[in-house]
């Protein structure tokens, strides 16, 4: 069976999570998902960075299959694998494209309700951020992108010298 590929999550989309704890998914997003291809929910996740992170429920299951289970796991990954587990989500998007954030969730990540925030694609995820911190993180940034592409582009093993 072949393997279908994801989305490309691009753009960023300034929401709120309203009084429900709860953010709209946009539109835009919606209509790039496929059930058959994506599944039928998100997941949730606790990012390396400390925001919510969220994958199309395939991305996160392929994502999950990559680091093969262990009996006998040792003391990192088993760190790893509660870390990364026991802190994600299951969200459903309610009939008009809202998914609910968990309490805990919001309070691990300094969202909370009624919340400005910006949405975010990250390549195969999406990311949560309190617009203001976004913001400031983008501009603080901005002026690196260069030197970061070119970087991200060395540690990836490409030609750093080349442009594009």
């Amino acid at each position: 069976m072949e393997l279908l590929k994801s989305p490309l999550f691009v753009g960023e989309f300034e929401l709120m999570i309203d009084e429900k704890s709860r953010l709209s998914i946009p539109a835009e997003v919606r209509r790039l998902l496929d059930p058959s291809r994506d599944g039928e929910c998100f997941f949730l996740v606790f990012g390396m960075n400390r925001r919510p992170w969220l994958y199309t429920e395939r991305a996160y299951e392929n994502l999950a299959e990559q680091v093969p289970a262990d009996i006998s796991p040792g003391e990192e990954m088993l760190m790893y694998d509660q870390l990364t587990f026991a802190l994600a989500s299951r969200v459903e998007m309610d009939k008009a494209g809202r998914i609910l954030i968990p309490e805990r969730t919001m309070r691990r990540t300094g969202l909370s309700k009624d919340m400005e925030i910006t949405l975010f694609g990250a390549r195969d995820h999406f990311e949560i951020w309190p617009r203001k911190v976004w913001n400031e993180f983008v501009d603080a940034n901005q002026d690196r992108i260069a030197d970061i592409s070119s970087r991200a582009k060395h540690a990836r093993g490409g030609n750093s010298g080349s442009n594009n």
